[in-house]
């Protein structure tokens, strides 16, 4: 029995199912995937999969039918990569970047998700362009540190504390050089 044949127009999860193919067909329109025929015929695919995981899981027709394109999606890019001779670990957004930067989606959009092989010249682009992290992962330290700012911050910062201690030498000290600065633009100003 076609997986498809479960997904009954007048079922009661009908609407979730409708939901479900618009999540796979924006997701895979996300990855450029234009033609419409293509995209018809991978969300179904994607949908049959999904159809047949939905009575035993328990979970909505959109959460398996996300779940079914992203893992379709990951194993076709490790097999691409693999074929192209690519050594990889975690290949999902690496392999998403090398898809867009390969020019997959106008070049090559009939290879995507088909099983292979592939054109020799898709294999080189996607390897060419399958871009490395850079050196592994190393754990690293920062150790906090004194920021010094001179002499000037030293100061200030006693400055401070002095009129912390005393409010009234503080005001003073403030209003003498208000005053001070006044009346030296009171002098040049005359």
């Amino acid at each position: 029995m076609d997986p498809l044949e479960k997904i009954a127009p007048r079922s009661e999860g009908f609407i979730d199912w409708g939901d479900a193919y618009q999540r796979v067909e924006r997701y895979f329109c996300a990855l450029h995937i234009q033609d419409r025929l293509l995209l018809s015929q991978l969300v179904a695919k994607i949908l049959s999969r999904a159809a047949e995981r939905v009575e035993p899981s328990g979970k909505s027709p959109s959460v398996l039918a996300m779940e079914e394109a992203k893992k379709v999606v990951r194993t076709w890019f490790a097999e691409v990569l693999e074929a192209a001779g690519v050594p990889q670990k975690e290949i999902g957004a690496q392999g998403r970047l090398a898809l867009f930067l390969a020019d997959m989606p106008t070049r090559w959009q009939g290879e995507f998700l088909h099983p292979g092989p592939w054109p020799q010249e898709f294999l080189d682009s996607m390897k060419n362009t399958f871009l490395r992290t850079g050196p592994d992962f190393s754990e690293a330290r920062m150790i906090p540190r004194k920021i010094d700012l001179g002499p000037v911050s030293a100061v200030a910062d006693e400055t401070w504390r002095v009129i912390d201690r005393w409010p009234f030498v503080g005001a003073l000290v403030v209003w003498t050089i208000y005053i001070g600065i006044f009346g030296l633009v009171v002098y040049l100003l005359r």
